[in-house]
């Protein structure tokens, strides 16, 4: 979630790189219906949690946090976790805190934001629990809020055809219609200095051509973090960009920018998810 303060006391996480080998710590499972274990992979903690063995698996689920979060809140804060092991789905949860997704950082980048996870890192953090830990080989779903929905799309974007279907809440997906917003000047620089970078760069609806996903994408229209037109106006792009594309647009008229909201389109992007 993006904060409207943003001088907040920033946490300390390991950085991104340094690491050949990804290191895996995990604990056995208990008797109760389901387990975790905890994938180090270049410096960032993934958390995966499993359903029931007992249970049919039918796939993944990759939750996307907002910005500062940690990658816990989206299961402590609702059901969206109890909800996926309950259907079968594994649940991979990396922990992104203070990273906006940018595909790289620049020398304008503030320093102490350099250390947590980019698009890149995220992207091949995905290839290696495929191809290497063997997850995310049945279906695959991506849901993301705030700042964790511009990650949804960016991902979507960079892996066109990886995802069965994706789910973005509350995202921002076009930073150049906010030339003064906070996160991205910290990472890109000021935008009358590097507008191409906020244009081009990382820019999910300049980027829309590449979108091959099936989208969820929600917004309530009293936001008063990240504007709801930066939903509508991306589910239109990425709509004329693919017009056979299954793009289910919900505008919710009394909401926010909060967990209220954020739980109560979880039965929609279920209903969603499980018809691809």
């Amino acid at each position: 979630m993006r904060p409207i303060f943003i001088a907040l006391l920033l946490f300390s996480l390991p950085g991104c790189g340094g690491q050949t080998e990804p290191v895996m710590h995990s604990r056995p499972a208990p008797p109760g219906p389901s387990y975790s274990k905890n994938i180090r992979y270049r410096g960032v903690d993934i958390l995966i949690q499993y359903p029931s063995d007992s249970l049919p698996l039918k796939g993944d689920l990759l939750l996307l946090p907002g910005w500062n979060y940690k990658n816990t809140l989206w299961c402590d804060s609702t059901d969206v976790c109890k909800t996926a092991m309950q259907k079968g789905y594994r649940v991979i949860a990396p922990q992104m805190m203070q990273s906006i997704y940018a595909t790289h950082y620049f020398p304008e980048t503030r320093q102490d934001l350099r250390k947590y996870p980019t698009l890149l890192w995220l992207d091949s953090a995905l290839n290696y629990l495929h191809d290497s830990v063997g997850l995310l080989g049945m279906k695959r779903y991506a849901l993301g809020l705030s700042t964790g929905g511009r990650g949804v799309a960016m991902i979507c974007e960079k892996k066109p055809y990886f995802f069965h279907a994706a789910a973005a809440l509350s995202g921002d997906y076009n930073q150049a219609a906010m030339p003064k917003d906070a996160l991205c000047t910290l990472v890109y620089g000021p935008f009358t200095q590097h507008q191409e970078r906020w244009k081009e760069w990382d820019n999910p609806q300049a980027d829309r051509k590449n979108f091959q996903t099936p989208l969820y994408l929600g917004h309530g229209q009293m936001d008063r973090v990240v504007p709801v037109r930066q939903t509508l106006e991306f589910g239109r792009a990425v709509t004329e960009a693919h017009p056979r594309l299954s793009v289910n647009l919900h505008i919710d008229t009394t909401a926010g920018h909060n967990f209220a909201y954020w739980r109560s389109e979880l039965p929609a992007v279920w209903q969603f998810f499980e018809k691809h």
